[in-house]
């Protein structure tokens, strides 16, 4: 029996391909780091229906183009205009970027490349922190393009080696302060929950035009949440009392702080967030297990009134 696929795939540039790497560029900047995943960043239109003449018969077209927030996973090794962009977003500085997600085989060819246009960070999300992590782990940011095209790659070739991977740093690694807390007590704080910044980013359709535009709502700070041995929790439950049992809330008994990511020697900082406007708003125990033999915890919710962000040496 003959082999209809005979001839079919020949040219390399046509056939299925593995992506090896994505990286994300910038325009005018060139790339700006190789990113450890892409997710979202899809092509959509809502269908409009239209009743034609009185057989109630519907027929439909495409609405606006629509394209979806586009999420990249990044570890420490993209350049210092990423991380700018970064922080602008953090400190309530919004900037736009147009660039391209460029998708690369193993070989290093270019074969695929979606390019974005006016897009705006809408979440940034720090991985939570557990000094008994093992793993690698990742910062998630995603992004809302304002316009969005797709294009086959355009052939271009880069050394597989300049597509290293992305540096990851350990979640075990870091180092929280309080201004108002003992650094005594903030070094046994053994987990720190995920955080996760977002922009409000709102559709804002003109007249004819084809696809929305995006503008900037609010930005919403995350809860700061963290565990230590309930040994360690009597500075905060004083706090409680006065902050909240008593009532005293205002600006001077609230404090400030941050919390430093560090390299696998602990000797180097690779970014820290800086805290201000900082009070308690709750404190919760262990469940009580008579003959329970895991040590006691606690964990303490504090809320963030803003948020910078500085990039380290490293």
């Amino acid at each position: 029996m003959a082999n209809t696929n005979q001839g079919l795939g020949t040219d390399k540039g046509k056939r299925a391909y593995g992506a090896a790497r994505f990286a994300l560029e910038f325009d005018g900047k060139g790339r700006v780091g190789v990113l450890a995943s892409v997710d979202g960043g899809n092509f959509k239109a809502e269908p409009v229906g239209e009743q034609i003449g009185g057989d109630g018969l519907v027929t439909s077209y495409p609405g606006r183009q629509k394209f979806e927030d586009i999420t990249l996973q990044v570890g420490t090794s993209m350049t210092r205009e990423f991380w700018d962009w970064i922080k602008a977003s953090i400190d309530n500085n919004y900037q736009r970027r147009s660039g391209a997600i460029v998708a690369y085989d193993f070989d290093g060819k270019e074969r695929a490349r979606r390019t974005f246009k006016e897009a705006l960070i809408s979440e940034i999300s720090f991985p939570a922190l557990d000094a008994t992590a093992s793993g690698p782990a990742y910062i998630s940011v995603k992004i809302a393009p304002e316009y969005m095209e797709y294009a086959s790659g355009g052939g271009g070739s880069v050394p597989p080696a300049e597509l290293k991977q992305q540096k990851k740093f350990v979640p075990a690694n870091f180092r929280l302060n309080l201004e108002k807390i003992d650094k005594d007590v903030t070094r046994v704080v053994t987990k720190i929950e995920g955080l996760t910044i977002k922009q409000n980013i709102i559709d804002n359709p003109i007249g004819n035009e084809l696809w929305a535009r995006k503008e900037v709502g609010r930005i919403e700070m995350p809860t700061l949440s963290l565990s230590l041995p309930e040994t360690y929790v009597a500075p905060f439950m004083k706090w409680w009392k006065t902050f909240v049992g008593d009532g005293e809330h205002d600006h001077k008994n609230e404090t400030t702080g941050s919390l430093e990511f560090l390299d696998s020697t602990c000797t180097e900082t690779l970014m820290t967030l800086s805290f201000d406007g900082v009070g308690i708003t709750g404190v919760s125990l262990d469940k009580h297990d008579a003959g329970g033999a895991a040590i006691r915890m606690a964990k303490v919710d504090l809320y963030i009134d803003s948020m910078s962000y500085q990039a380290g040496k490293a």
